[in-house]
């Protein structure tokens, strides 16, 4: 039902006003994964790795309409207060699967398409160059970049990498101490791995509270972003960056819908008409939360809901 209603959204035009709407404003991507399987295996059953055919036409239809920006580009306007360009874009990968290096680089590179990689660290292994194929195989679908060929995409791709933390946790579970030890640890070993200056945090699973996002602040990293929908002001806090979750059940129509804002605002409306009273819904209106966690967007992929 949702397919064909975004089918219709599109073919109106509606994304399009959306995107117009929105176009002084950055809409963050979230992918996870991006594979060359034919069929949606058992541990893709969520749609998180995205079709290589289908992540061509989400590219296409970028290079079409909007402009792909680096985080880094990002960060340097905010801190320069240059304006960017209208439908600015920024993809970000999370987790670090290897897929990232023998499937979406390459894409992105024949569009000469900025990207960053949230790495948990604690997963990014220790393979040689001589061990490392560049040729896919189903496993990169469930394996992880080693630190050898994030240093290759930094280096001859200018991929930029950020922490995802050290083992992925809960946050919201952990006590302050192990937060920051998960935030700290992984903070250090992209340090000594990369030599990266200015680096970047994503909250595992989006879960992030105002004392999680001053930790990050108080430990140095320079933004970190969520898994939450809506595009971000140009004047956004760094700490609480909102991102759109893509999968794998996004074709056209749901894509532009996703990349346009469109979605965010069905989220809006939907809540609004959802609550018991009218008397409510000016409290709504003022409480409505621009936060989604990226678990219910998985859930909402599990039953193809995103498609």
């Amino acid at each position: 039902m949702k397919k064909l209603a975004f089918k219709l959204l599109h073919s109106l035009g509606i994304t399009l006003f959306a995107a117009w709407w929105n176009r002084k404003r950055v809409i963050f991507l979230c992918y996870h994964g991006v594979t060359k399987s034919d069929f949606r295996s058992p541990h893709n059953r969520k749609g998180l790795h995205v079709n290589r055919h289908r992540f061509l036409a989400h590219l296409d239809y970028l290079q079409r309409r909007y402009h792909v920006i680096s985080l880094g580009d990002y960060l340097e306007a905010r801190q320069a207060g240059r304006a960017l360009p209208k439908y600015s874009v920024v993809l970000t990968f999370d987790d670090g699967f290897r897929n990232f290096l023998t499937v979406a680089a390459p894409c992105l590179a024949a569009r000469s398409m900025p990207a960053t990689v949230f790495l948990i660290t604690d997963r990014t292994g220790d393979v040689h160059a001589a061990e490392s194929s560049h040729t896919w195989k189903l496993e990169d679908d469930t394996s992880y970049l080693s630190w050898e060929e994030v240093s290759r995409l930094k280096q001859g791709q200018n991929i930029e990498f950020g922490s995802h933390t050290c083992s992925h946790p809960q946050l919201l579970t952990l006590s302050l101490e192990e937060t920051e030890r998960e935030l700290q640890d992984s903070y250090n070993a992209l340090v000594a791995h990369l030599k990266i200056e200015k680096l970047a945090l994503s909250y595992p699973k989006g879960e992030h509270s105002e004392i999680i996002a001053d930790c990050a602040r108080k430990l140095g990293y320079c933004c970190a972003v969520t898994a939450d929908r809506g595009a971000s002001e140009f004047d956004h806090d760094l700490f609480t960056l909102g991102r759109t979750l893509v999968g794998d059940f996004d074709d056209e129509s749901s894509f532009a819908v996703r990349v346009s804002g469109l979605r965010w605002w069905l989220v809006k409306v939907q809540s609004i008409l959802d609550r018991p009273s009218t008397g409510k819904r000016q409290q709504a209106i003022a409480t409505i939360p621009h936060l989604e966690s990226e678990g219910n967007l998985k859930k909402e992929m599990e039953d193809q809901s995103l498609a």
